[in-house]
Order: structure tokens, then sequence, then C-alpha cells
């Protein structure tokens, strides 16, 4: 089972860079909004790619665009603003996209400059934290409040990011024993899906992020993961497909395959993972970009659209999968945490 020539990946590489704006923002279409997830993950592909200066501009608009809180905004242009909350796990990604970018690149320059930022960025989400729970509250509304329970994949991908965060600030001699503290308490709520979790408007059993997250986000791993997988895997899984995004609906999608993909790699599972993957090839264009998903039985693509970061999560899974590079095991060096 193949992943990407070597070819494919400069040309998918070369795609994503094409559409970073000259402020360095990675928006989802050419000239439309950004959020600042999507916007981290395809800043590592880039880091992954060689286009180091590209992923540094990428983190340097983030640290120009922050807010007061600590935050941005769920989605934005440099300019205007769609969604005005602030969600806790876009502000902890900052993390996992400059750990990731030290990992390929070694460069302790460009943690130190944006550290500022993600030091703000993470006390904005460690505040968060329910303290009852150990989970994080998922955002802030426009007017600073507390804005719907803690979602699982939020919090199972805060968790990832804490630990990263963790690794940036020892690498850089700065002690922040309540990051720690945090994650601990953040990862217990995990491992047994605490019932605030339940509370939340998207129930935890619909959404196949919610089945691999608490694996990727490195709270989940071992016996545990593979059985959370085995479990649950012909509620997503469709035969000769990839993975679907919603337990009811005939769409299986190519960044959310991509995600499982690197979340069974990190418990063994790399024998499934491929054979995931080469079901992603049916949706990749000649230029090198992705169509979100496709619909099922009809095959329809839908939306009609080629969004950076599922490009960039292609890239990232190809990596895994392939091994041999730095970050190959990025995601699967989460689960040693202590």
């Amino acid at each position: 089972m193949r992943t990407l020539s070597a070819e494919e990946r400069a040309r998918t590489a070369e795609w994503v860079a094409g559409r970073q704006g000259a402020d360095g923002s990675l928006p989802w279409l050419p000239g439309r909004k950004l959020d600042p997830w999507d916007h981290i993950q395809c800043a590592m592909s880039l880091s992954l790619s060689g286009y180091r200066d590209a992923a540094r501009e990428a983190f340097r608009f983030l640290a120009r665009t922050q807010d007061e809180l600590g935050a941005w905004p769920a989605s934005f242009t440099a300019a205007v603003s769609f969604d005005t909350c602030r969600e806790t796990n876009h502000a902890a990604y900052l993390a996992s996209g400059l750990w990731y970018h030290h990992t390929a690149a070694a460069d302790t320059d460009i943690l130190a400059e944006i550290w500022p930022c993600l030091d703000r960025a993470i006390d904005y989400v460690v505040d968060m934290q329910d303290a009852d729970s150990g989970a994080i509250w998922w955002a802030t509304s426009g007017e600073g409040e507390r804005h719907t329970s803690p979602l699982l994949t939020g919090s199972a991908s805060i968790h990832g990011s804490l630990i990263c965060a963790e690794r940036i600030a020892a690498h850089l001699g700065h002690d922040r024993p309540h990051w720690r503290a945090a994650r601990l308490q953040l990862a217990d709520a995990l491992r047994v899906e605490h019932p605030v979790f339940a509370t939340s408007p998207q129930k935890t059993d619909r959404f196949s992020m919610d089945w691999y997250y608490p694996v990727l986000g490195g709270a989940v791993r071992g016996d545990a993961a593979r059985l959370r997988f085995q479990e649950s895997r012909g509620l997503f899984i469709g035969e000769g497909m990839g993975c679907r995004c919603v337990r009811e609906r005939p769409w299986y999608t190519v960044a959310e395959t991509c995600e499982l993909v690197m979340a069974l790699d990190t418990c063994g599972l790399t024998d499934q993972a491929r054979g995931l993957f080469e079901w992603t090839h049916s949706l990749r264009e000649e230029d090198g970009g992705y169509w979100t998903g496709i619909t099922y039985p009809d095959l329809l693509k839908w939306p009609p659209e080629r969004p950076t970061w599922t490009a960039a999560t292609v890239l990232l899974a190809a990596d895994v999968l392939d091994g041999g590079t730095p970050t190959s095991t990025f995601f699967r060096d989460l689960g040693d945490a202590g």
C-alpha cells in the first residue's frame, strides 16, 4: 500500500504554500476566512515540507492578531472577524504547531520569538479549566463569557497541545508547573470520559473525532486505545472507504481519515492506518489539492471545495506512515509525557 511519492508530496506542499497570504495567513480557500487551528495545521505541513520561512510567517501572523485575552476569533481574516467566540483548542494548538516546527527544523529562535504569544495563549486555556472535572471549557463568547460545555474532541486536542507547551517551556528555560497540573487533571477526565462531556450539545457518540482524538492527543494509549478502536470501528469506517465525519451520515472525509490514520499509528495499528490512507488517493487532484470529502453511494464531492487544511493533513499522515523523519513520530511521542 503506497502513501505519496516524493513528487506528489512536493506538489501538495507547493499547493498549500501557494495559498498563503502575503501577511502569513493560511485561509481555507484563497482570499477567504481562516480559523487558527486549521491555519496552524497548514503551517505544520509547511514546516514538514521544507517551507520553513513560510511556516515562521504563519506563526508571526498569529502573534500579530492575538487579542487581549490571549486568543483569536474562531474564524477571521486580518481585517474582519466572522465568528467572535474564542475557542480554547484553537489557542492551545499554537503549542503543537510550534513544537512540530521545532521538531522539523530545530528552530529555537522562532520558539523564543513567539513565546510571549504562546505564554498568553496557554494561560488563557488553563484558566478555562473546569475545577471539578478537569475538562476545558470550549470557548468564550465575544464578550468574554464562558460559552458552551467542554467538548471531548476539543479537550483531547488541548491535552496534546499542553504536552507541547510544557516541552517548549522546558526547552526555553521557563517554569510553568500550573500547565502540567492542568494537563494531568485533564488527562484523568479524558481517560474516564467524565460525564461533563455528555452535557455538551454535541453527543460524543456521533462524531468520529470524539472517537479517535483522545488517542491522537496522547491521553489514551496502549491496550485502551486499541480496544477503543476495535469497539467502534464499524460505526465510522465503511468497507473500501475512509472515515465518516458523523456516524449516521454517509459522508466520508479526507481530513478525518488522515487524523484517524495518525491515531491508529500511535497504538501500533499501522496496517489498518495504511489501508485507510490508500482511500484518500481517490479525492486527490493533479495539482496536489484534495476534495474535502465524498458522499456514498452517490459519490458526490461535498462540499465542492478543496481547503488547504485537508491537503495539509494528508501530508502529516503520509509522513507518519513513511517514517524516518524527525516529525514522523511526533504524535506517537505525545503518549510519552509523564
